[in-house]
């Protein structure tokens, strides 16, 4: 199996950590974030079998996946991540949605939309970004989400115990961890999500990359010209 993605974490991070813990056998592409990066990426995506084609995308075997949610489902899938109860598996599902929303409320506030972001793009005359504003106004949902986030890491994991483990919770252990960074006075008090995540860390494959060199000295979280990119 092989991931393409940027050369930061971003929206392709939880799969990785679903790949590090599993056995799978994969490779790990990571395009620069530079005009080249980008006219790599340009001929990667007109590759025939390229669906809905966007970053990060899989190839497994002549598949070809892209799209973050329908790529964490189908490794779940592959590594044995996704519950066979219907209750569980409605509540991962809910989990990765509110997941998703925060991480792309994140993205909204660190990078202009107005700025020229790729190629192409052309500046607005008229738009402000507002980086301020945003993040005050982010981090005030974030605190009310994770209010309800929190009581379902009571038992561990989302499911159970850490011998239960979803890739909801491979999910929320790195959009926590990114938001963490973000907005760390944000998580004061939320006792169940920061034991979740000191314990998730722990794990074979997560711990190895967490204690080895390229995390140590500091990965990219958001693109070099976000406002915010976390290094």
């Amino acid at each position: 199996m092989k991931l393409t993605y940027w050369d930061l974490r971003g929206l392709a991070e939880p799969v990785r950590y679903m790949l590090r813990y599993s056995d799978i056998e994969w490779e790990d592409v990571r395009l620069p974030v530079t005009m080249e990066g980008f006219g790599t990426w340009m001929q990667l995506k007109s590759q025939p079998g390229m669906i809905c084609a966007n970053l990060p995308f899989i190839e497994d075997g002549d598949k070809k996946i892209s799209q973050s949610v329908a790529i964490f489902r189908y490794v779940a899938r592959k590594t044995g991540l996704i519950p066979q109860d219907i209750d569980e598996l409605t509540l991962c599902e809910m989990v990765e949605q509110e997941l998703m929303d925060l991480r792309n409320r994140l993205t909204r506030t660190c990078y202009s939309s107005y700025k020229v972001l790729r190629p192409g793009d052309k500046a607005s005359e008229k738009g402000v970004h507002d980086f301020e504003h945003l993040k005050n106004s982010f981090k005030k949902r974030l605190s009310e989400r994770l209010a309800i986030i929190d009581p379902l890491f009571a038992k561990g994991s989302l499911t159970g115990g850490f011998d239960k483990l979803t890739y909801a919770d491979f999910m929320a252990f790195e959009f926590l961890d990114q938001f963490r960074t973000f907005a760390p006075e944000c998580f004061e008090g939320f006792e169940n999500i920061n034991k979740f995540s000191s314990e998730f860390a722990k794990l074979k494959g997560v711990k190895e990359w967490r204690e080895g060199e390229v995390f140590k000295a500091g990965e990219y979280i958001n693109a070099p010209i976000a406002e915010w990119h976390g290094k």
